[in-house]
C-alpha cells in the first residue's frame, strides 16, 4: 500500500484514481490489495454495511464529488454510489461514539433539529443518544468518521488521571448526560503559542496513521492504533475548544460550566469575573450561581482551588523556586500563598516538593 504523509494525501490519491471509475479492480490496485478479500477479489460493497459496527473501533472514509459520485472506504471494503443531489440521509443514531472530521470541502448534518454547516478542519463528536442525518450537497468534500464503542473509549480515557483535561472533556460530556441528546463541535485554538498554525502538522498525520492501521490490520495493529488514538484525543483536548450543543437546560448549564472551568484553568494567574463577563456575555452573578450549583464554591474560592492545584503540579514537575511558583499562579504575596497552601493541604509547599 502506498505511504501517505497525511490523510489529505490519501484523499488526493482516491480522487485521482477512484471518483471517475466504476470499479477499483482496475482503477486503484494499491488500495484494492489492502482491502479484505473473498475468493481473491476485494470487498466491493453492494449494501451500506459501513455503518455496522462489530469491533471496538473502525474508520469510515467518505470522498464526495460535486456530481454526486460518492466513494466510501472501510475495513469492510469499498462502495461506490451515484446520488441525486442534494441528498439527505435518514435520521439515525449509533451504538457508538462518532468522531467526524472534515478533511476538505464542507459537510452538513441535521443535529438536534437544526442544520449545521461544518467547514474543513472541523471536528464533531456525537454521542450514542444523538439522532442526526447527513446532508450531501453538490460540493467536492471528504469526511472521516471514527467510530468508537463507548467501553473502548472509556478504556482509552483510563490512560489519564480523572483530573486530566481529556478525561473531563469526554467523560463528562458524553457519558454523564444519557437522558439528553448532545454533540460537541471543536474548533482549533491551541493553548501554547508555539502551536499556533500547526493544526495540520499535528493532527493530519495522526489521522492517516489511524486509517492506515485500521485498513491494513497487520500483526499488532490494535496496539499501534490504540496509541495513535490516545495521541489524537489528547491533541483534541489541548489544542481545540469545544462547544457543547444540548437539548436540555441542565445540559446547557453544564456546557457553560465546562467552558468556565477550562478558561479559568488556562488563565488562573490573572482571571477576573469582569473578564468572564466580556468573554461569555453573562452577568457575574450567573457565574457564581453556576459554580455554587455544581461545585459548591464561589468564583473566588474556585479560582483559589485551581491556582493551588496548579501550584502542586509545578512543585512536583518543575524546579522553579517556590516564590516563582507563587507568582506564576497569581500570588505576589508569598506569605499569603504559604498561608492558604498550608490551610488547604496541611503541609507547606516545600514538603510537597520533597515528597
Amino acid at each position: 500500500m502506498p505511504y501517505y504523509e497525511t490523510i489529505h494525501d490519501r484523499v488526493a490519491d482516491i480522487r485521482e484514481h477512484l471518483l471517475l471509475s466504476d470499479s477499483p479492480h482496475t482503477a486503484f490496485p494499491a488500495l484494492r490489495e489492502s482491502m479484505p478479500q473473498k475468493d481473491g477479489q476485494p470487498g466491493i460493497l453492494t449494501a451500506d454495511r459501513n455503518r455496522l459496527m462489530s469491533a471496538d473501533f473502525q474508520i469510515l472514509l467518505y470522498v464526495y464529488d460535486h456530481s454526486g459520485i460518492e466513494w466510501s472506504v472501510s475495513p469492510f471494503g469499498m462502495r461506490r454510489v451515484q446520488r441525486r443531489l442534494p441528498h439527505r440521509g435518514w435520521y439515525h443514531k449509533h451504538e457508538y461514539v462518532e468522531i467526524l472530521y472534515v478533511i476538505d470541502g464542507s459537510f452538513d448534518q441535521l443535529l438536534l433539529g437544526e442544520r449545521y454547516h461544518f467547514l474543513q478542519g472541523s471536528f464533531v463528536i456525537t454521542d450514542q443518544n444523538c439522532e442526526h442525518s447527513d446532508c450531501i450537497e453538490a460540493v467536492d468534500a471528504a469526511v472521516l468518521f471514527l467510530q468508537i464503542k463507548a467501553e473502548y473509549l472509556d478504556e482509552l480515557l483510563r490512560t489519564y488521571p480523572p483530573t486530566d483535561e481529556l478525561h473531563r472533556f469526554l467523560l463528562h460530556a458524553l457519558y454523564q448526560q444519557k437522558s439528553e441528546q448532545s454533540f460537541l463541535e471543536l474548533t482549533y485554538h491551541p493553548v501554547s503559542p508555539e502551536n499556533e498554525g500547526t493544526s495540520d502538522t499535528q493532527v493530519l498525520p495522526l489521522l492517516e496513521q489511524i486509517v492506515r492501521e485500521d485498513l491494513e490490520r497487520q500483526i499488532g495493529y490494535e496496539h499501534i492504533r490504540r496509541g495513535f488514538l490516545i495521541r489524537l484525543l489528547q491533541r483534541l483536548c489541548t489544542d481545540y475548544s469545544p462547544v457543547r450543543h444540548s437539548t436540555r437546560q441542565e445540559g446547557k448549564e453544564k456546557a457553560l460550566l465546562y467552558d468556565l472551568e477550562r478558561y479559568i484553568r488556562l488563565h488562573d494567574a490573572d482571571v477576573t469575573i469582569y473578564e468572564l463577563e466580556q468573554v461569555f456575555h453573562y452577568h457575574r452573578n450567573y457565574f457564581n450561581l453556576i459554580l455554587r450549583k455544581y461545585r459548591g464554591q464561589t468564583f473566588q474560592k474556585y479560582v483559589q482551588k485551581v491556582r493551588l492545584d496548579h501550584a502542586v503540579h509545578l512543585l512536583k514537575e518543575s524546579s522553579l523556586p517556590i516564590r516563582q511558583i507563587a507568582l506564576t499562579v497569581g500570588y505576589e504575596n508569598t506569605s499569603y500563598f504559604y498561608h492558604i497552601f498550608e490551610e488547604r493541604f496541611g503541609v507547606p509547599p516545600q514538603k510537597v516538593r520533597q515528597e
